[in-house]
Protein backbone atom coordinates (compact mmCIF):
# COMPACT_ATOMS: atom_id res chain seq x y z
CA UNK A 1 0.00 0.00 0.00
CA UNK A 2 2.65 2.14 1.05
CA UNK A 3 3.77 3.14 -2.72
CA UNK A 4 0.38 3.75 -4.13
CA UNK A 5 -0.33 5.96 -1.10
CA UNK A 6 3.18 8.05 -2.25
CA UNK A 7 1.96 7.86 -5.92
CA UNK A 8 -1.38 9.10 -5.65
CA UNK A 9 -0.92 11.06 -2.06
CA UNK A 10 -3.61 9.42 -0.58
CA UNK A 11 -4.35 6.67 2.34
CA UNK A 12 -5.60 3.87 0.45
CA UNK A 13 -6.66 2.10 3.47
CA UNK A 14 -8.66 4.36 4.87
CA UNK A 15 -10.98 5.33 1.66
CA UNK A 16 -13.73 2.99 2.91
CA UNK A 17 -14.86 1.36 -0.63
CA UNK A 18 -11.47 1.16 -2.06
CA UNK A 19 -11.86 -2.81 -2.18
CA UNK A 20 -15.29 -2.14 -3.96
CA UNK A 21 -13.58 -0.04 -6.70
CA UNK A 22 -11.48 -2.80 -7.40
CA UNK A 23 -14.10 -5.60 -7.18
CA UNK A 24 -14.56 -6.16 -10.99
CA UNK A 25 -18.14 -7.25 -12.08
CA UNK A 26 -16.61 -10.96 -13.15
CA UNK A 27 -15.31 -11.52 -9.27
CA UNK A 28 -17.84 -13.87 -7.11
CA UNK A 29 -20.24 -12.36 -4.88
CA UNK A 30 -22.90 -9.42 -5.04
CA UNK A 31 -20.64 -6.13 -5.16
CA UNK A 32 -19.07 -4.84 -7.51
CA UNK A 33 -17.44 -1.48 -9.40
CA UNK A 34 -19.86 -0.91 -11.58
CA UNK A 35 -21.83 2.00 -9.94
CA UNK A 36 -18.60 3.52 -8.37
CA UNK A 37 -17.31 3.75 -11.99
CA UNK A 38 -20.47 5.55 -12.71
CA UNK A 39 -20.19 8.10 -10.53
CA UNK A 40 -16.32 8.22 -11.22
CA UNK A 41 -16.94 8.99 -14.37
CA UNK A 42 -19.29 12.18 -13.91
CA UNK A 43 -16.66 13.61 -11.62
CA UNK A 44 -14.00 13.21 -14.24
CA UNK A 45 -15.68 14.47 -16.78
CA UNK A 46 -16.53 17.88 -14.68
CA UNK A 47 -13.22 17.99 -13.08
CA UNK A 48 -12.09 18.08 -16.41
CA UNK A 49 -15.04 20.74 -18.18
CA UNK A 50 -14.21 22.62 -15.89
CA UNK A 51 -10.31 22.54 -15.76
CA UNK A 52 -10.67 23.04 -19.69
CA UNK A 53 -13.35 26.02 -19.70
CA UNK A 54 -10.23 27.76 -17.20
CA UNK A 55 -7.41 26.95 -19.23
CA UNK A 56 -8.41 27.54 -22.89
CA UNK A 57 -11.17 30.37 -22.85
CA UNK A 58 -10.82 30.96 -26.28
CA UNK A 59 -11.34 27.82 -27.35
CA UNK A 60 -15.06 26.99 -28.87
CA UNK A 61 -16.79 24.17 -27.57
CA UNK A 62 -15.91 21.75 -30.49
CA UNK A 63 -12.20 21.93 -29.80
CA UNK A 64 -13.02 21.93 -25.96
CA UNK A 65 -14.75 18.65 -26.27
CA UNK A 66 -11.69 17.29 -27.83
CA UNK A 67 -9.56 18.36 -24.99
CA UNK A 68 -11.79 16.62 -22.36
CA UNK A 69 -12.04 13.54 -25.30
CA UNK A 70 -8.16 13.38 -24.37
CA UNK A 71 -8.54 12.36 -20.83
CA UNK A 72 -11.84 10.90 -20.58
CA UNK A 73 -11.59 7.61 -22.90
CA UNK A 74 -10.72 4.70 -21.68
CA UNK A 75 -6.84 4.51 -23.57
CA UNK A 76 -5.91 7.56 -21.53
CA UNK A 77 -7.20 6.26 -18.47
CA UNK A 78 -6.42 2.46 -18.28
CA UNK A 79 -3.11 3.88 -18.95
CA UNK A 80 -3.13 5.68 -15.47
CA UNK A 81 -4.57 2.85 -14.42
CA UNK A 82 -1.16 0.89 -14.82
CA UNK A 83 1.14 3.60 -13.98
CA UNK A 84 -0.79 3.96 -10.39
CA UNK A 85 -0.55 0.24 -10.17
CA UNK A 86 -3.91 -0.81 -9.34
CA UNK A 87 -3.89 -3.79 -11.36
CA UNK A 88 -1.70 -5.39 -8.49
CA UNK A 89 -5.27 -4.59 -6.31
CA UNK A 90 -8.04 -5.44 -9.26
CA UNK A 91 -10.26 -8.29 -7.81
CA UNK A 92 -11.60 -10.57 -10.77
CA UNK A 93 -13.36 -13.66 -11.68
CA UNK A 94 -11.22 -16.92 -12.46
CA UNK A 95 -11.78 -16.62 -16.14
CA UNK A 96 -11.67 -13.12 -16.35
CA UNK A 97 -7.75 -13.15 -14.70
CA UNK A 98 -6.97 -16.21 -16.70
CA UNK A 99 -8.14 -14.56 -20.22
CA UNK A 100 -5.40 -11.07 -18.87
CA UNK A 101 -8.32 -9.05 -18.06
CA UNK A 102 -5.53 -7.05 -15.19
CA UNK A 103 -4.42 -5.53 -18.34
CA UNK A 104 -7.99 -5.42 -20.40
CA UNK A 105 -8.44 -1.76 -21.48
CA UNK A 106 -11.51 -1.07 -20.23
CA UNK A 107 -11.19 -2.88 -17.19
CA UNK A 108 -8.44 -0.38 -16.09
CA UNK A 109 -10.46 2.40 -17.23
CA UNK A 110 -13.18 1.35 -15.11
CA UNK A 111 -11.67 1.11 -12.31
CA UNK A 112 -9.74 4.40 -12.23
CA UNK A 113 -13.41 5.59 -12.56
CA UNK A 114 -14.76 4.00 -9.51
CA UNK A 115 -11.67 5.00 -7.66
CA UNK A 116 -12.67 8.71 -8.43
CA UNK A 117 -15.97 7.46 -7.20
CA UNK A 118 -14.84 6.26 -4.01
CA UNK A 119 -12.60 8.95 -3.45
CA UNK A 120 -15.32 11.47 -3.84
CA UNK A 121 -17.71 9.75 -1.32
CA UNK A 122 -14.98 9.52 1.26
CA UNK A 123 -13.86 13.29 0.77
CA UNK A 124 -16.12 15.33 -1.13
CA UNK A 125 -15.96 17.01 -4.51
CA UNK A 126 -13.04 19.49 -3.56
CA UNK A 127 -10.80 16.96 -2.69
CA UNK A 128 -11.62 14.78 -5.70
CA UNK A 129 -11.01 17.19 -8.20
CA UNK A 130 -7.52 18.26 -6.12
CA UNK A 131 -6.60 14.78 -6.68
CA UNK A 132 -7.86 14.50 -10.38
CA UNK A 133 -5.92 18.07 -11.14
CA UNK A 134 -2.67 16.58 -9.25
CA UNK A 135 -2.60 12.98 -10.46
CA UNK A 136 -4.87 12.96 -13.84
CA UNK A 137 -4.68 15.73 -15.84
CA UNK A 138 -1.58 16.52 -18.00
CA UNK A 139 0.26 20.31 -18.03
CA UNK A 140 0.09 20.08 -22.11
CA UNK A 141 -3.30 18.43 -23.38
CA UNK A 142 -2.54 17.21 -27.03
CA UNK A 143 -5.31 16.23 -29.01
CA UNK A 144 -3.30 15.22 -32.20
CA UNK A 145 -3.35 11.77 -30.72
CA UNK A 146 -6.88 11.38 -29.40
CA UNK A 147 -9.13 11.02 -33.30
CA UNK A 148 -7.55 7.84 -33.56
CA UNK A 149 -10.52 6.83 -36.04
CA UNK A 150 -9.46 10.00 -37.92
CA UNK A 151 -5.77 8.84 -38.32
CA UNK A 152 -6.86 5.59 -39.72
CA UNK A 153 -9.23 6.94 -42.58
CA UNK A 154 -6.18 9.64 -43.75
CA UNK A 155 -3.82 6.54 -43.66
CA UNK A 156 -5.90 4.24 -46.13
CA UNK A 157 -7.29 7.15 -48.24
CA UNK A 158 -3.77 7.81 -48.85
CA UNK A 159 -3.22 4.33 -50.11
CA UNK A 160 -6.32 4.53 -52.23
CA UNK A 161 -7.93 1.92 -50.19
CA UNK A 162 -11.58 2.40 -49.75
CA UNK A 163 -12.99 3.69 -46.00
CA UNK A 164 -12.58 1.70 -42.58
CA UNK A 165 -15.63 -0.03 -42.24
CA UNK A 166 -17.06 -0.93 -38.32
CA UNK A 167 -18.69 -3.65 -37.51
CA UNK A 168 -20.33 -4.50 -34.09
CA UNK A 169 -19.02 -8.59 -33.47
CA UNK A 170 -22.15 -10.07 -31.81
CA UNK A 171 -21.19 -11.82 -27.97
CA UNK A 172 -22.23 -13.86 -25.10
CA UNK A 173 -21.05 -11.68 -22.23
CA UNK A 174 -23.96 -11.18 -19.45
CA UNK A 175 -25.90 -7.67 -19.68
CA UNK A 176 -24.47 -6.83 -16.40
CA UNK A 177 -20.78 -7.31 -17.36
CA UNK A 178 -21.52 -5.95 -21.79
CA UNK A 179 -18.50 -5.35 -23.32
CA UNK A 180 -18.96 -3.73 -26.86
CA UNK A 181 -16.84 -5.74 -29.25
CA UNK A 182 -16.35 -4.07 -32.94
CA UNK A 183 -14.42 -5.34 -36.19
CA UNK A 184 -13.02 -2.75 -38.68
CA UNK A 185 -12.42 -3.87 -42.20
CA UNK A 186 -10.35 -2.00 -44.66
CA UNK A 187 -11.14 -3.76 -48.60
CA UNK A 188 -13.29 -6.42 -46.93
CA UNK A 189 -10.00 -7.40 -44.63
CA UNK A 190 -10.48 -7.73 -41.01
CA UNK A 191 -7.42 -4.81 -39.83
CA UNK A 192 -8.14 -4.58 -35.91
CA UNK A 193 -10.59 -5.95 -33.44
CA UNK A 194 -11.35 -3.68 -30.23
CA UNK A 195 -13.91 -3.69 -27.45
CA UNK A 196 -15.13 -1.34 -25.15
CA UNK A 197 -17.99 -0.40 -22.75
CA UNK A 198 -20.07 1.57 -25.34
CA UNK A 199 -20.12 1.41 -29.30
CA UNK A 200 -17.35 4.40 -30.05
CA UNK A 201 -15.21 3.05 -27.50
CA UNK A 202 -15.07 -0.37 -29.04
CA UNK A 203 -13.85 1.40 -32.57
CA UNK A 204 -11.27 3.55 -31.06
CA UNK A 205 -9.67 0.83 -29.75
CA UNK A 206 -10.66 -1.44 -32.97
CA UNK A 207 -9.50 1.87 -35.15
CA UNK A 208 -5.77 1.58 -32.75
CA UNK A 209 -4.98 -1.76 -33.29
CA UNK A 210 -5.84 -1.76 -36.85
CA UNK A 211 -2.81 1.40 -37.01
CA UNK A 212 -0.72 -0.62 -35.08
CA UNK A 213 -1.07 -3.72 -37.36
CA UNK A 214 -0.59 -1.65 -40.26
CA UNK A 215 2.37 0.47 -39.31
CA UNK A 216 4.03 -3.22 -38.14
CA UNK A 217 3.26 -4.37 -41.63
CA UNK A 218 4.83 -1.38 -43.32
CA UNK A 219 8.69 -1.83 -40.67
CA UNK A 220 8.32 -5.84 -41.32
Amino acid sequence: MEDINIKLGLEIEKISRFKEAMTHSSYEGKINNKKLAFLGDVILELAVSLHTLQKFPHLNVGKMTEKRATIVNAQFLSDIAKKWGLNKFLRLGKGERQSGGEEKESILSETVEALLGAVYLNYGYEKTERFIQRNIIPERIETEDWNVKGRLQELVLSKGLRLPEYSLIQDEIPEDNRLFKVKVKINGEIHGIGEGRNKKEAEEEAARNALKAIEKAQKG
